[in-house]
């Protein structure tokens, strides 16, 4: 065999190759960019438990991504798996936060209308040093052991406090109308919060007709700290006059 025949054997030899275009050919699929965005926003709506004004954010993530999942024509985009997911973090986290503070606000205006009342019947038997107690804060409220009724007699600034407290708005009224009145809720309590301070407001009518305007008594719930349970304080008693003072 010569060197010829050697050499051209060699270079001749069948190589394997691809069928058709040596080169293979993937379609690149869009990347949809709100997809992830959703995700993102949809992770971030833990925070609707914290506050009812932080509702706004898994509002978002589901408006994102309803977008982002829009129907699309050839081939799939990436970020639509990511959109559902965000969707789903969105939907669970608006449902908990609503969920919560419904729970919450049902628990307080049940707590607070107990309250009211209980601070309704002290006036009516004239425990007016009670009644006050319940409008300070509890860190300035006497202790337990305290005497109030001598303590409200022989302190010159418990006697200003208690004259001030009898001369109150609706208060001459209500403690001149006694045990007479039998007091019942005008209409479900309303929990809101101003400045930080829970505030639940509820309002109160008589059914003998003794006292002849609605009564309106707002409570501010303090939540307990450092160990201490929570307290409740009157913060506010008036006659109640018509919804434009609603927060």
């Amino acid at each position: 065999m010569t060197e010829a025949t050697k050499t051209g054997s060699i270079f001749s030899s069948p190589t394997m190759s691809a069928e058709g275009s040596p080169e293979l050919e993937l379609d690149a699929s869009p990347i949809r960019t709100s997809g992830f965005i959703a995700l993102g926003l949809g992770l971030l709506s833990f925070v609707a438990v914290l506050g009812p004004m932080l509702i706004v954010v898994p509002a978002l993530a589901i408006l994102t991504a309803l977008f982002a999942i829009r129907p699309t024509n050839g081939v799939r985009p990436v970020g639509i798996k990511a959109a559902w997911i965000g969707l789903f973090c969105a939907v669970l986290f608006a449902a908990w936060g609503m969920s919560e503070r419904h729970l919450k606000s049902k628990l307080m205006s049940e707590r607070a209308s107990r309250y009211a009342s209980q601070w309704l019947q002290l006036v009516a038997q004239g425990d007016l040093e009670l009644a006050l107690e319940l409008q300070v804060h509890p860190t300035r409220r006497q202790p337990s052991s305290m005497p109030l009724a001598d303590y409200y007699r022989r302190s010159d600034t418990a006697v200003m406090m208690l004259k001030q407290f009898k001369d109150q708005e609706s208060m001459p009224a209500l403690i001149k109308a006694g045990t007479k009145p039998k007091w019942e809720l005008a209409m479900p309590p309303t929990v809101y919060t101003r400045f930080g301070r829970e505030l639940t407001r509820t309002v109160w009518r008589d059914t003998t007709g003794t006292y002849q305007s609605p009564l309106k008594i707002e409570l501010e719930y303090l939540p307990g700290k450092d160990g201490k349970e929570a307290q409740w304080k009157i913060d506010l008693v008036s006659d109640y006059m018509d919804d434009s003072d609603r927060v």
